[in-house]
């Protein structure tokens, strides 16, 4: 019984091996756009933003800002593997909105974050549908031009989402010190 177990929580990390593959890259491309970006210290460049943002942060922030980038990397690999949704990429999304909305325990961030769960999946729900379509059906140049501009605005929506979460953890530091002032 335990090496079925075992065996069935393998299979279901094997199909996220293309978010793991796009989590690394990722992580390396965007270390390597702050690594530019920080290079050079100025009082009056972008850095400075950036430099500020991760400056003061907590582990709390942090694993907020975690939480936010595996969100966005599970969409991009869903989009990569052609829109293939299976119960464990649910359910992995599912519980990082969860942990968002733990952590961050605010009514209307939660239901904001969950609007957008909901909307993400049944985007990405769609593209599968049309995927399938294209490939069992009917293949229609129409209903491929559809499926990029949604892919698009999936892409789109998805950082938006990133940028409102970290845009939450910035004014909730914000908040902070003003209380502490």
């Amino acid at each position: 019984m335990l090496n079925t177990l075992v065996g069935d929580i393998i299979n279901q990390i094997i199909l996220l091996k293309t978010m793991i593959i796009v989590t690394a890259v990722g992580t390396l491309l965007l270390l390597s756009v702050l690594t530019i970006l920080c290079r050079k210290f100025s009082w009056e460049k972008l850095n400075l933003r950036v430099i500020g943002f991760f400056y003061d942060a907590k582990l709390y922030d942090t694993i907020l800002l975690a939480v936010c980038l595996l969100k966005f990397y599970l969409v991009i690999s869903i989009l990569i593997t052609k829109g293939k949704i299976y119960p464990v990429h649910i359910f992995f999304y599912g519980f990082l909105v969860l942990i968002y909305c733990v952590l961050r325990h605010k009514v209307k961030e939660t239901l904001v974050s969950l609007f957008n769960a909901v909307l993400i999946m049944g985007i990405l729900y769609v593209a599968n549908f049309l995927i399938s379509y294209l490939e069992n059906v009917l293949f229609d140049v129409k209903i491929l031009i559809a499926l990029v501009f949604l892919a698009i605005f999936l892409v789109l929506y998805a950082l938006y989402d990133m940028a409102g979460c970290i845009l939450n953890i910035v004014s909730s530091r914000d908040e902070k010190r003003i209380t502490q002032e």
